[in-house]
């Protein structure tokens, strides 16, 4: 009961929703909102239409799905999405041993921000992804989920880097790097930075893990790292958190409105030796 949050859920601007609710009443010559300045409410049309406005959605994403499960069949893709900064920590083994046990299948691997490959699951953008949680479990079916711990990343030549773990308190005057508020950590880091007395300070929001490496191994801020602490990254430490541990869990998801393709039923069923 909001244009404004409609607008930001269809990633469109507030006046374009309104003026398509505007062309949907003159096309129906009713209107479909009662509206104040306060607040909306359905129209007696408004609630006589809903059901079936809601079936011609239902049947829209079904109508997609086979679409989308044709061209598959036909192309021999399979279309997985995956989480900014998150490759590192995928299971190559499994990814090779499905390529190499179903040759006619090709994976087509594309990134988003968290929370757009959550919608790019549930529009049919990609049949499988590697969501970070938590996610809309009324829409996205979680077949398997993994965890990984963050950690924070220094420069060698920063003069914290010789440490064993890091106070978040020590970090109040450090400069940050991160994914910015399209991620699902960032929220969680800015509360646990509040908790330690501080509002953190970004020199840089970038969706390029590999600039965000670069820039701390140039002691240019701290940025965060997730997955084997013991990786070795050439300049720079990973240092984990002195009291508590920032968990992520990944859950290998599917829309709950589409029938999976053969190919994204293999996939599944492998990627749940994910351990």
């Amino acid at each position: 009961m909001s244009f404004t949050k409609a607008a930001a859920n269809q990633y469109i601007s507030q006046q374009g929703m309104s003026k398509s609710i505007k062309r949907m009443e003159e096309e129906l010559g009713v209107e479909l909102f009662q509206r104040t300045s306060s607040s909306l409410q359905l129209t007696d049309y408004a609630e006589c239409l809903l059901p079936y406005a809601k079936e011609i959605v239902r049947n829209w994403r079904f109508s997609i799905n086979d679409m989308n499960l044709l061209k598959n069949t036909n192309n021999g893709s399979l279309h997985v999405g995956i989480s900014h900064g998150f490759v590192n920590i995928l299971p190559t083994s499994l990814l090779t041993e499905f390529s190499r046990s179903n040759p006619k299948f090709t994976l087509r691997m594309n990134e988003y921000s968290d929370y757009e490959l959550d919608q790019a699951l549930i529009s049919g953008m990609v049949e499988v992804a590697f969501c970070i949680m938590p996610v809309d479990e009324t829409q996205i079916c979680i077949h398997h989920l993994h965890r990984e711990n963050t950690f924070y990343m220094l420069s060698e030549n920063h003069p914290l880097a010789q440490q064993d773990s890091l106070d978040l308190a020590q970090l109040k005057d450090e400069l940050f790097m991160g994914f910015g508020a399209d991620n699902k950590g960032h929220v969680v880091f800015f509360e646990r930075c509040r908790e330690a007395g501080f509002e953190p300070k970004f020199a840089m929001m970038s969706q390029d893990m590999n600039m965000i490496n670069e820039l701390c191994r140039n002691n240019m801020g701290i940025g965060f790292y997730v997955g084997d602490k013991n990786r070795k990254i050439d300049g720079i430490k990973i240092i984990p958190d002195t009291r508590w541990e920032w968990s992520y869990e990944i859950g290998i998801c599917t829309y709950k409105g589409r029938k999976l393709s053969k190919s994204a039923e293999i996939f599944i069923d492998k990627l749940k030796n994910w351990t």
